[in-house]
């Protein structure tokens, strides 16, 4: 199975912000998918920064995906165990993406909620 480098790219007040990791190319796929289904502004922070993205598609045009060796899959394993410095991975989108829907769910429960059947608009005689 073909191996990828994810290497990302950005700055912070003209301060370069890179990173790696290795997918497999399930991963990489699962991984454009899950980001590409973010489709809302988000934050990354990096210590006292943030990294600011208009969406999923717009942290994808910072990562350049490419194909590896096995070989240079086994350097890199040896020499950095697969990832170094800053990437975004697979649990902080998951995160985003948990956020966006439990927002979501509360602003549905409010729009539910039918102020009609209040108690004090009921009569005491019931």
């Amino acid at each position: 199975m073909a191996k990828f480098i994810a290497i990302f790219n950005d700055t912070i007040d003209e301060i370069e912000i890179n990173g790696f990791t290795v997918l497999t190319e399930k991963e990489m796929e699962e991984y454009e998918d899950l980001a590409n289904s973010i489709n809302w502004p988000f934050t990354y922070t990096i210590g006292e920064d943030m990294l600011e993205f208009s969406s999923g598609d717009d942290l994808l045009s910072k990562i350049e995906f490419r194909e590896i060796s096995n070989d240079e899959v086994k350097v890199l394993k040896k020499l950095f165990n697969n990832e170094f410095g800053v990437f975004i991975g697979f649990e902080f989108l998951e995160n985003i993406v948990g956020e966006e829907e439990e927002e979501f769910d509360e602003n549905e429960e409010e729009d539910d909620y039918d102020s009609s059947y209040d108690d004090e608009d009921f009569d005491d005689n019931y």
